[in-house]
């Protein structure tokens, strides 16, 4: 999708390891909400960045991605500027977002033993293939697993 022109945004979404299919969902949803716009788009090493005009369904567009792809999420606002008129702080809103490299089903290494992810929410739900117990890990652990 072409972004429209012109410089003024609210905030940046920044996709980390992201796919093709990811970008394309979030194009197709930001298109389908109706809500926001990707101003400008901008690679960068291992990534992508999106510039939109409306910090707030930048947000809620943060949070949707993670409960679709399972990923860490990280939201934080740095003051822009004061507004002339009224004195209110005006803020940037930075929505990071890199998914994680394995999802449901996969089968990986932790700790020296091989699992299968059943589930992933808040902690990961995984099955040990030697002795078939199921045990819920947070995600930190599976962050550097193995495939």
């Amino acid at each position: 999708m072409k972004p429209t022109t012109g410089g003024y945004f609210e905030g940046v979404l920044q996709v980390r390891k992201g796919t093709k299919e990811l970008i394309a969902w979030i194009h197709a949803r930001v298109k389908a909400d109706g809500r926001a716009v990707v101003v400008k788009e901008k690679t960068v090493p291992n990534g992508v960045d999106l510039y939109m005009n409306d910090q707030h369904y930048l947000q809620n567009l943060g949070r949707k991605l993670q409960k679709t792809f399972f990923g860490t999420l990280k939201i934080s606002t740095r003051m822009h500027t004061v507004h002339k008129m009224t004195s209110k702080e005006l803020h940037r809103v930075t929505v990071l977002f890199e998914p994680f490299a394995f999802k449901r089903g996969d089968i990986v290494k932790l700790h020296g033993e091989t699992v299968e992810i059943l589930f992933i929410g808040k902690k990961a739900q995984v099955k040990y293939l030697d002795s078939g117990q199921r045990k819920l890990v947070p995600l930190e652990q599976l962050k550097a697993v193995n495939r």
